[in-house]
């Protein structure tokens, strides 16, 4: 049996030496291929239009990339320096923010699973995510109450987005077949009015379910 392709990833990043880090990272990781680094907007629409990578780490200063042929997952690369722009990327439906700090093992993860198709936060940026998404955007008292009239399965299931977990993780720390995780997953983004499962998951840090910053079990 054929090894699965490797994760194509290109890192657009403004900083030198944060771009280089990242890169040397990347590039020592198995089942991942660096397929470019770039230190401005232009230069990386370029290499997604030629390239075609499967996940773009992506300095948020420096702004849209525009269309391309295929659409890759997007993990902002973020210090919180700009919360307006952290929280834009959130309702564009960005696959996952990542601290430009980030240690080896959760770059790589965070990277695989965006490549995956999932999106998440990583454990090291939701406290931060969260007080942004508290400062700008105020009380919603409406999406908050509707937290409180979720099952109690619904609400374990929350919890879990809320922690990060992929929806497997989720399904073996509740005993349920994954299956049936997807779909309360959905169930519970609709009911709570949310773009995808990050601003859910931000929503049960708000009400206290999660412990920003903590550490995933």
């Amino acid at each position: 049996m054929l090894p699965p392709p490797p994760v194509r990833v290109l890192v657009a990043e403004r900083d030198p030496a944060v771009r280089s880090r990242l890169g040397s990272l990347l590039a020592e990781a198995d089942g991942i291929e660096l397929i470019g680094s770039a230190s401005d907007a232009p230069t990386a629409r370029a290499t997604l239009r030629s390239r075609l990578p499967d996940v773009v780490l992506l300095d948020l200063r420096l702004g849209s990339l525009g269309p391309v042929f295929r659409r890759p997952a997007v993990v902002a690369l973020v210090t919180f320096d700009s919360d307006a722009g952290i929280l834009r990327a959130l309702r564009d439906g960005a696959s996952g923010y990542l601290l430009r700090s980030a240690r080896r093992n959760e770059l790589i993860k965070v990277v695989r699973l965006a490549a995956d198709g999932h999106v998440v936060l990583s454990p090291d940026a939701s406290r931060r995510l969260v007080s942004a998404a508290t400062r700008l955007s105020g009380p919603r008292d409406e999406r908050l109450a509707g937290v409180d009239r979720l099952s109690l399965r619904e609400r374990e299931v929350l919890v879990g987005v809320g922690s990060a977990l992929t929806d497997t993780e989720i399904a073996s720390r509740l005993e349920l077949p994954e299956p049936v995780v997807r779909n309360l997953v959905a169930q519970v983004v609709r009911k709570l009015g949310c773009a995808h499962r990050t601003e859910a998951g931000l929503l049960a840090y708000e009400r206290g379910l999660c412990r920003p910053g903590t550490e995933r079990p």
